[in-house]
């Protein structure tokens, strides 16, 4: 174990949804409790100072009698984090103190943190992670309704824990009264038109955590009977990447038919500004009036994804408003309030001489790992033409490297990344820019490339990137600070995709459900890159190499990305 030396501690304690940091500069990791079923957890992250760290002293006062200590050494610079357990005999609230020692300075980093737990009851914190699909529509369904019938004959319906980070748990169970037999419950199944297809299954242990034998189940729903008329839905939609030096644009949607067992055609419209052109190409019996596109979607009966590419003239400039409105619709539909989406976007990155632009606006989410796209713009606004144009970008460090994507070019451009200046080099060797005196639009370029944030940024990350344009042998042109800034923003929810990660805490390897997950990136608390699963086999990952601890899982599906929290305990 590491700590500091100098006055530098990164702190945070899982427990409920508490957590505490260590002053005098810091930053709180505040995750809350993942089903920790029989044990109550509290993890710590810090960071060394300025000098190595010769002997250091961790102390967890639980706040029922038991102490826990930990000695540590470390190197200057260096992080670390770790993962205390602790089982409380009687339920409870508990105040938990932690005290850091560091030998290099001779003192306690701080006074002391401390935090209020709440133990479960130490007899009835068994728990199991279940999910409930269907699979045609498919679907899966969240708080879904169990019945766990114990070993004394009683029956209790328990429902999917409401917390976001429960990932289908089910929790509160006896661990004497072994063995339960767990069923979807009747009354739920009736209300929902549904049918248990897959048997009914047994726990028949518990490990000392709480967490049941099997870990983990997955239960099949069908249609009780066949529905008459359609439910057509659109789950999601948006429209994306409508940049103006490459002309176009693109409008995605998931649209669902989420009746039983039933098959519809649909009618889908699409309503778009006058200054777009669709591309109508693959779509069945498509016309186009005026500004509304019509087509036809024949024989919906589960879900499907459709994107429309749109093009427009490169002369419409930078933060022209694009409105879209979207609807769906189908013979005798039983729900006609999710048949229809109004759509927004924004123009970007038009013509402006020698800038850079930035695809989203200042604030950015900070729950998402965003990708963002630059377009840097130039124009030569001398008398004469230049020889060569070349471009100098310095990277964020708060952007992925590895993720750097060179989407076009109005001219032929070479690239060149160094990875340890972060510094991308555009070359347009060769290309003879006119003057804007002689013709304005052989006088400009630009280029357009694409770069993910690196996961795990806390509020208040800045993203700031700066381009110097050099015309030959001329002194560089300085373009605008493109700026970002990770914050929470209140936004509607564009997909409804719920993806589960299981069993979480895991030991020796993770599974997905929900959707197809085609990569997932693990990181530490400290933000370094541990599992880099860029293709995932029958949705499961390996942590078999991770230590124990927490740590951050991106997945990334065809719908996009999100960040889930795991807990490594073997």
């Amino acid at each position: 174990m590491k700590i500091l030396s100098t006055l530098l501690l990164f702190a945070s304690m899982i427990a409920g949804s508490a957590a505490f940091a260590q002053a005098n500069t810091y930053t709180i990791y505040d995750y809350t409790d993942s089903l920790s079923g029989c044990v109550e957890q509290l993890y710590l992250y810090g960071t060394i100072g300025a000098s190595d760290e010769t002997g250091g002293i961790v102390t967890v006062d639980w706040g029922d009698g038991t102490i826990d200590t930990e000695n540590f050494v470390g190197l200057a610079g260096s992080g670390y984090n770790f993962t205390y357990q602790h089982g409380y005999a009687v339920a409870g609230n508990y105040t938990v103190t932690v005290n850091v020692y560091s030998t290099t300075a001779g003192a306690n980093v701080d006074g002391g943190q401390s935090v209020n737990l709440v133990a479960a009851d130490p007899s009835n914190c068994g728990y199991i992670f279940i999910t409930t699909s269907q699979a045609s529509p498919n679907i899966y369904y969240s708080q879904t309704p169990y019945d766990f019938t114990g070993a004394d004959g009683i029956t209790t319906t328990i429902t999917q824990n409401s917390n976001p980070n429960a990932f289908y748990g089910y929790s509160g169970l006896n661990l004497a009264n072994l063995p339960y037999t767990v069923s979807i419950n009747d009354a739920w199944l009736t209300t929902n038109g549904l049918v248990q297809v897959s048997p009914d299954f047994t726990i028949t242990a518990f490990d000392p955590s709480g967490l049941a034998t099997p870990s983990q189940m997955s239960m099949e729903v069908d249609c009780a009977v066949a529905a008459t008329d359609p439910d057509v839905v659109i789950v999601y939609a948006y429209a994306w990447a409508f940049v103006a030096p490459l002309q176009t644009g693109t409008v995605g949607f998931n649209l669902c038919n989420y009746a039983c067992d039933n098959t519809s055609d649909v009618t889908v419209s699409l309503e778009f500004p006058a200054i777009l052109t669709p591309n109508t190409a693959g779509l069945t019996n498509a016309t186009v009036n005026g500004n509304v596109l019509t087509f036809d979607v024949l024989g919906l009966s589960d879900c499907m994804y459709l994107q429309i590419p749109f093009t427009f003239p490169g002369s419409v400039t930078a933060g022209t408003p694009l409105e879209f409105y979207l609807n769906a619709n189908a013979a005798n539909d039983t729900d006609p309030s999710n048949n229809s989406d109004t759509l927004y976007a924004t123009v970007l990155n038009s013509y402006d001489p020698n800038n850079k632009l930035v695809n989203k606006q200042t604030n950015i989410d900070a729950n998402q790992v965003e990708e963002l796209q630059y377009v840097i713009n130039f124009q030569n606004e001398g008398n004469f033409a230049a020889l060569d144009v070349v471009i100098r970008d310095t990277i964020s460090a708060n952007l992925d490297l590895s993720t750097f994507t060179v989407l076009g070019a109005k001219h032929g451009v070479a690239t060149s990344v160094n990875p340890t200046t972060r510094v991308v080099t555009f070359s347009f060797n060769a290309i003879n820019l006119a003057p804007v005196t002689q013709d304005v639009e052989g006088s400009k370029g630009y280029v357009v490339y694409s770069i993910r944030e690196n996961a795990g940024l806390p509020v208040g990350s800045e993203i700031e990137n700066t381009a110097y344009i050099y015309f030959d042998f001329n002194a560089p042109i300085i373009t605008n600070t493109a700026y970002n800034i990770n914050t929470v923003l209140a936004t509607k929810e564009l997909t409804t995709e719920t993806i589960s990660m299981y069993p979480n805490p895991a030991t020796s390897a993770i599974r997905f459900n929900g959707a197809t997950v085609v990569g997932a990136r693990i990181f530490d608390m400290a933000g370094k890159l541990v599992v880099d699963a860029s293709t995932v086999i029958n949705n499961e990952v390996s942590v078999a190499a991770l230590a124990n601890g927490m740590y951050q899982v991106v997945i990334e599906t065809a719908q996009g990305v999100q960040t889930q929290k795991l807990v490594v305990r073997k």
